[in-house]
């Protein structure tokens, strides 16, 4: 995903989480080229999650591949790996079905609820903040 696809999903999310929902509509309109919002939030999603499981598992930039084939074969027999892949997988289902303003919102939330399972505490009060931080390294990206 490109950084402006992504400053778009995490518009959307916070547009959601907040119950703006003429920001989510707005959101929702798509340019030429642009994806419609379910499919580029299912995209993020997809990517978001495959990016959390891996550190949860330890794989980070440097380590040596012995330790990347070990962390890999954690992931692969962990329980949660697969059932974060078939969210992934679901999401992009869901985003192939005829969509409007209650489904992308609906989808928004089951993924800030899956990106808060990642955190300690996953309460609702670092939300906003979490997704403050995403937008800066998604600007960060794009320079």
């Amino acid at each position: 995903m490109t950084p402006d696809q992504m400053l778009r999903v995490l518009a959307a999310l916070e547009a959601a989480w907040t119950g703006d929902a003429l920001a989510l509509e707005s959101l929702a309109h798509t340019g030429p080229g642009e994806k419609p919002l379910p499919v580029a939030i299912a995209d993020y999603a997809d990517l978001a999650l495959h990016s959390l499981t891996a550190a949860a598992h330890g794989v980070r930039d440097g380590l040596p591949p012995d330790e990347i084939q070990a962390a890999a074969a954690r992931m692969v027999a962990d329980t949660g790996t697969r059932m974060t892949k078939l969210l992934a997988q679901t999401l992009q289902l869901w985003a192939a079905s005829p969509a409007g303003p209650a489904t992308v919102d609906d989808m928004a939330h089951v993924v800030i609820s899956a990106i808060l399972t990642f955190t300690p505490d996953g309460e609702p009060e670092q939300v906003l903040p979490m997704l403050a931080q995403l937008r800066a390294a998604a600007l960060a990206n794009r320079r």
